[in-house]
């Protein structure tokens, strides 16, 4: 080792030392970078074991001749994370040469700078050169390196360099972009559209292609995932030395990352469409990061994720109300009103949990639970997918309130007429996880799946994630119940085979029969193995999803006949248990009570018949017990496995023709490891597929239908007549983009490049249309 190799290690800091390790700390491993272009590519691919001290001069000496030749080299240097950039034209080859010494001359090449005002086609970042835990490390695949450290936003910063750099990092939008040859990606695939997003500060005013219809204005929301990683500091000892290593906590499910918050203000008449997005849980970040990990605050809070903290601060940090707006995580669903409630945005959780949002810069101002506003909403969850009727003007939800042998589920209304709200119904039944329910205008139609709780939902009120707490019992019924509007009571249950649905397309009652047969439309599962693929290790690592292609999906319409007749059957065989004021309802009789109550659970020695033993009667006395409830059959309506259904909203609760989803190409539907990439139209009376939508290497999100509002003749447009709008991440490009099609015939209306990677969402949108 020279002398001036020697001055040069004397010059690294402890700061900087979290890019090094022992090589006989077997724990930790450094993030490869292999798929990057920056200076630290050579280094960045060597495992930890294998670091000496000369690698870490030639690190200290390629960031000193980077620092030098900064100007010269018209080079741009994010500080806080590493990266060296410069802008270049489409042509220019992109190749970095790593300089292990200065004595070496060597020239590095110029590449891209995907955040300069200049630029013409925003790309992705790349991850620091940083020592964690391997059992932490979110990127094993060294093609997704390129979009990973997108949490640098909220890193703590240590000079105002790096201050300077952090603030600077801002998409931006340029004219030129779209006159500009498209910069493709290799990496096409959908394992981008699950990384971390940038926030930002400002509005941008996007540039279109195409037309937007005159009618179309108002703004449109979405909600999705934003922050998956947050990179955290963690004190390993080194030779003896005390340093800091950077590693990962990461949400281990689609449904759990921290949720981006996404407003289009849209205006037809003038072709325009500026866009604004924001972290809302920015206090919840550092929290994470202080604190090494997520402490689940109350039963619902993450659908599976690990919290890597121990099982005292659950007892420490167990509370259900959350004390700061930011504090929350609510981002299964987003509404641009509540009924009864002031406020102009509303986010929802599978908790009980909402949060208010400033409907300009989507700031949380406030968060609130179903039973602040009345006691008797009381529970430890609800559904994230209430119903609204537009006839009476009613929201109606549910809470679930856990109980030892079964759970109680208060149905409830709020409108403006009554803000307080009043309670439907409160039934028990088996403590199951819900995500959607269906109403009529004459009922409300509450399918339980057999996806029960564990150890008597001991697991899920001690705040265990949803997939650790619930588990599929395949030889269990499908319990639908009816619930009468009116009469404001539980008045029959129909069974069928066990199946699983996230969510319900629509429900309507069969007017030829008076009403008296309902129709329930769901996409349904086999069981629950969709929700176990969905998480965040399968969607990034395709080849390790188990089984390889992701569950197919059947489009479903369930039957419920007679049902006032089968209120007579019902009375006569169940007898009131203990429930809740007045309008409770009790369960079955003593024998059904106990056995659904107890038994309905991931019991292998007990459990209730299925469907199909019960409908023959068996040779088991339990089983004819089950003869007097009536089966719900069902009809196939389309094969294709599609999912995130929509309709248009002027028929919910009413017959109609078409439903929109999410489906496959003809290409990946026999591939392994894909998700949802097209756009389909169905046509669910003559159960055939009329159109689709398909742009290669691009993944939409959730195609939100808005009608073509009434003009003033009032005469009521036909069914499909409006607009699908759906935010696209187009992964050879490495950013999203809206989309607005044609929702008759799916031909492109519109689409506007965002010039930022927005992720792939599962949770549900809104809009607010302006006269």
């Amino acid at each position: 080792m020279t002398s001036n190799e020697e001055n040069t290690k004397d010059k690294i800091t402890k700061a900087e030392a979290t890019t090094i390790t022992d090589h006989e700390d077997e724990e930790f491993t450094v993030v490869d970078v292999s798929s990057s272009s920056d200076t630290n590519e050579v280094t960045s691919s060597i495992p930890s074991s294998q670091h000496t001290e000369e690698d870490t001069i030639m690190i200290q000496h390629s960031k000193e001749n980077e620092d030098k030749n900064n100007e010269t080299k018209e080079e741009h240097v994010d500080s806080s994370s590493n990266r060296t950039t410069t802008t270049v034209t489409a042509a220019t080859t992109t190749t970095t040469i790593m300089n292990p010494s200065p004595d070496i001359d060597t020239t590095l090449t110029e590449i891209s700078n995907v955040w300069e005002e200049t630029t013409t086609v925003p790309t992705l970042t790349t991850p620091t050169l940083t020592v964690t835990e391997a059992t932490s490390d979110p990127w094993k695949d060294e093609r997704l390196h390129k979009q990973h450290d997108e949490d640098t936003d909220y890193e703590h910063v240590e000079d105002d360099n790096e201050k300077e750099a952090a603030d600077s990092i801002e998409p931006v939008i340029d004219a030129s972009v779209k006159n500009s040859p498209p910069i493709l990606d290799t990496e096409t695939s959908h394992r981008k559209g699950f990384q971390n997003a940038n926030d930002m500060d400002e509005i941008l005013d996007l540039t279109i292609s195409g037309r937007l219809p005159d009618w179309l204005i108002g703004e449109h929301y979405t909600i999705g995932p934003g922050i998956y990683d947050v990179k955290y500091l963690r004190k390993v000892e080194i030779d003896g030395e005390i340093q800091h290593a950077s590693s990962y906590f990461t949400f281990g499910h689609w449904f759990d990352a921290l949720p981006l918050v996404n407003r289009f203000d849209i205006n037809g008449a003038r072709n325009t469409i500026s866009y604004r997005n924001r972290l809302p849980n920015k206090r919840l970040i550092e929290k994470i990061r202080d604190h090494h990990g997520y402490t689940p605050p109350h039963p619902a809070s993450v659908f599976k994720t690990n919290s890597n903290q121990s099982v005292l601060s659950k007892f420490m940090k167990s509370n259900v109300k959350a004390s700061k707006p930011d504090a929350e995580i609510c981002g299964a669903r987003i509404l641009p009103s509540i009924p009864g409630v002031v406020g102009r945005l509303f986010a929802q959780n599978s908790a009980k949990h909402i949060q208010e949002l400033d409907p300009f810069d989507l700031k949380p101002t406030r968060i609130f639970t179903w039973d602040e506003i009345n006691p008797a909403f009381k529970g430890y969850s609800s559904c994230p997918n209430g119903q609204f009727d537009a006839q009476t003007g009613e929201y109606i939800n549910f809470t679930m309130e856990v109980g030892y042998q079964s759970s109680q589920y208060h149905f409830f209304s709020i409108s403006d007429r009554d803000p307080r709200g009043t309670v439907i119904a409160s039934i028990a039944a088996p403590t199951a996880y819900i995500n959607s329910f269906s109403i009529t205008p004459k009922y409300i139609i509450f399918a339980l799946f057999p996806m029960i709780a564990n150890s008597g939902g001991m697991k899920f009120t001690w705040n265990e994630s949803i997939l650790d707490s619930f588990s599929f019992a395949p030889n269990e019924s499908t319990m639908f119940y009816v619930i009468s509007r009116e009469k404001k009571a539980l008045i029959a249950v129909f069974r069928t085979s066990s199946c699983f649905a996230f969510h319900h397309v629509n429900a309507f009652e069969d007017l030829e029969q008076r009403g008296n047969n309902v129709h329930v439309d769901m996409i349904c599962y086999s069981d629950d193995t969709i929700a176990h693929q969905l998480s965040t290790g399968s969607l990034r690592h395709p080849e390790t999803m188990t089984p390889s292609r992701l569950a197919s999906s059947e489009v479903r319409r369930y039957t419920l006949v007679n049902i006032e007749e089968e209120h007579l059957a019902f009375l006569a065989n169940q007898s009131p248990l203990p429930g809740v004021g007045g309008n409770s309802t009790g369960g079955f009789s003593g024998r059904f009570a106990s056995t659904v109550g107890n038994l309905f659970r991931n019991n292998k020695n007990k459990s209730i018949p299925n469907a199909a033993a019960a409908a023959t009667g068996g040779d088991d006395g339990k089983i004819s017990s089950y003869s007097w409830i009536p089966l719900a059959t069902y009809e196939l309506i389309v094969q294709p496995s599609l999912e995130l259904p929509h309709i248009n909203p002027h028929y919910n609760m009413h017959k109609y023709n078409y439903m929109y989803s999410l489906g496959f190409s003809a290409a990946s539907s026999i591939m392994d490891g894909q998700v949802w990439n097209s756009i389909v139209k169905t046509n669910v009376n003559d159960k055939s597929i009329v159109a689709s939508w398909h742009q290669e290497n691009c993944y939409p999100s959730e195609a939100i239908f808005i009608p073509r509002p009434l003009d003033g003749s009032h005469v009521q447009h036909q069914e499909d007549d409006g607009v699908l709008v759906s935010v696209v991440m187009d992964s050879a490009r490495g950013m999203s983009f809206l989309l607005i099609l044609d929702a008759i015939t799916l031909h492109v209306l519109a689409t506007a490049d965002l010039g930022t990677l927005v992720p792939v969402s599962f949770a549900h949108g809104t809009y607010r249309l302006r006269n």
